[in-house]
């Protein structure tokens, strides 16, 4: 009963680590000692990272353990370390709890940037306590029960939504297939990006808003995906602009059987 207590209140931090001496090395031994470690102490985690577990075992195995077993994961995303990103993927496929961090003023990857992730600057006392403060807030919301939202729940919602037998749900995969899709063409490095895309998109979703095919409880999750503050206004100006009432076209709720486009 012990060892269960144990690893239910155990916390694994994947970190690049470096070699001894590196600036890798010393910052990650900085944040874990000075922000990760703090932060798990006051929610009754102990927070331990690759290098100090006990190694009379095979290390690889002890540490996919910990990444399955542990009731927490901390992953410190800076520098798109691709074991980092390995070992978050496992953590991903299980749907278990994870927090995210990064290097204040780096760029999030692309398939983790609708996750919050905690920025910090390691070298900065202010930013360093924001962001220990936001840890200990993360870690109590997952106690309460909060959901755990990933790449991989996301993907599975797609396909539950795309294979429904309901118009609407259908619908609304497509709408954030070309929200996913536009994202992508954002963030990869191209002269040819096809903004015009962009605008299709709104016009599509102004039409069917207006037109009440669209339900404030279906436009709103799309708000969270945004992350650029003139996004969140377009969508709030659209769910402002939803007539009361179901469509004038149909005599129940949700989606007539063809989609606008």
């Amino acid at each position: 009963m012990q060892e269960a207590s144990e690893a239910q209140k155990s916390c694994f931090f994947i970190s690049p680590i470096g070699s001894a001496n590196s600036d890798t090395r010393r910052r990650s031994d900085q944040i874990l000692r000075h922000v990760i470690k703090p932060a798990c102490q006051e929610c009754g985690y102990s927070a331990i990272r690759a290098d100090e577990i006990d190694n009379s075992g095979m290390i690889s195995t002890q540490i996919l353990e910990r990444i399955l077993k542990d009731k927490i994961v901390i992953a410190d995303l800076t520098d798109q370390n691709p074991n980092v990103f390995y070992e978050l993927a496992v953590r991903h496929a299980v749907r278990a709890p994870f927090i995210q961090i990064i290097a204040e003023g780096q760029s999030i990857p692309f398939d983790v940037q609708g996750i919050r992730t905690i920025e910090l600057d390691h070298q900065d006392l202010d930013s360093a306590a924001s962001a220990r403060e936001s840890i200990v807030k993360a870690i109590r919301a997952i106690d309460d029960g909060q959901p755990v939202d990933t790449p991989m729940t996301y993907t599975l919602n797609l396909q539950d939504l795309r294979s429904s037998g309901n118009a609407e749900e259908r619908g609304m995969a497509e709408i954030l297939a070309i929200v996913q899709g536009i994202q992508r063409q954002i963030q990869r490095p191209s002269v040819d990006r096809e903004t015009p895309d962009l605008a299709v998109l709104r016009a599509a979703i102004e039409e069917w808003a207006s037109l009440g095919l669209l339900s404030p409880n279906e436009l709103g999750p799309l708000m969270n995906r945004f992350r650029l503050k003139r996004n969140h206004l377009w969508i709030r100006d659209v769910l402002a602009r939803i007539p009361v009432g179901p469509p004038s076209n149909q005599t129940g709720s949700g989606y007539s059987s063809e989609p606008p486009f």
